[in-house]
């Protein structure tokens, strides 16, 4: 049920809810109305975005229906991949996570939205060892954005080197990923960013501040490593893609947008259930219960909400069915 509830939220939405949805109503009224010469003279979008507008146009011709296909699959993508922990964390809890600090984004982020989905579904087939299969849903997950290609990073991730994070297995990410960074910056994006977001790579930085909310998270999950190991199975691998997302927030600069986080985001819905799930000490898991609770509530409202830029395009939310109603 809860699925569902974000899926109709989500994806029965107004155009008038959402940062982007406008942009992607030109895309799709461009893609639908233009030769495909025409249109790639003119804008860069990736193949699979711009067959899914044409099969949509072709059988509901209504834009509607792209958010909602759309919404469903991402969605769907996302409790697939916190479903195949199901026997190791709350799964009430890893809905709650995700629900109040990365649903919302997907408002807006409906490309790049569709390419997380996918990457983590593939997160099992590297803690398989499946790499192969890893490695054909990144190329299918990038063809709805570019951006999938940064994923490609956890072919590092072999088995033995998961069975533990040591100190020197950290440095070797904190190299990896600025590295990641250069090559993205150098020899991809000057071949798929158009002038809206050429704004992007303006940043002379090289490291933001940005990643200091996510540090108390990166430390609880070290102090609980030892404790967790045996019981949560595959709790280092989650362990491993948030030393990522640090690592990502801290050298974003770089290339002056740090949405490559989002490939590795979801790994605190299963962090923090896991903990919350395995603990034995029922004080740990109370503190860590209200402080999830606590973080969720405050980064949803400050985030989306409230005072955010985002607020003036999430509220009032209103369905499509008003709309029609006019």
């Amino acid at each position: 049920m809860s699925m569902f509830s974000l899926i109709f939220t989500m994806g029965f939405r107004s155009p008038y809810v959402g940062v982007d949805d406008f942009n992607y109503m030109r895309i799709y009224d461009n893609v639908n109305h233009l030769s495909t010469a025409q249109y790639y003279q003119q804008n860069v979008t990736e193949p699979g975005y711009y067959i899914l507008n044409k099969l949509v146009y072709l059988v509901f011709d209504d834009f509607q229906w792209l958010i909602i296909i759309v919404t469903f699959f991402t969605v769907f993508c996302f409790y697939k991949a916190l479903a195949y922990e199901i026997e190791n964390i709350s799964l009430a809890m890893a809905v709650f996570i995700f629900a109040t600090t990365q649903y919302f984004y997907y408002f807006g982020i409906v490309r790049l939205g569709i390419a997380v989905a996918i990457i983590s579904v593939a997160y099992r087939y590297i803690i398989r060892n499946q790499k192969k299969k890893f490695l054909l849903l990144v190329l299918l997950a990038t063809l709805f954005h570019y951006s999938a290609l940064f994923s490609l990073i956890l072919l590092f991730a072999r088995p033995n080197y998961l069975k533990g994070i040591k100190k020197d297995r950290i440095l070797k990410l904190a190299i990896i990923v600025p590295i990641s960074f250069i090559f993205i910056k150098f020899f991809i994006y000057p071949f798929v960013v158009t002038d809206r977001y050429s704004n992007y790579m303006e940043s002379s930085d090289v490291i933001s501040l940005g990643f200091i909310t996510s540090m108390p998270f990166f430390i609880l999950s070290l102090i609980f490593f030892s404790r967790l190991d045996n019981k949560f199975r595959n709790y280092n691998f989650y362990v491993l893609l948030y030393s990522i997302k640090l690592f990502t927030e801290i050298f974003s600069p770089l290339v002056g947008i740090g949405r490559m986080v989002w490939y590795v985001n979801l790994s605190l819905s299963f962090l923090l259930p896991g903990i919350i799930k395995n603990s034995t000490d029922r004080l740990s898991k109370f503190l860590v219960f209200v402080l999830t609770i606590l973080f969720c509530v405050v980064y949803a409202y400050t985030s989306y909400f409230g005072d955010s830029s985002r607020g003036d395009f999430m509220l009032p939310y209103k369905t499509f069915f008003f709309d029609n109603l006019k």
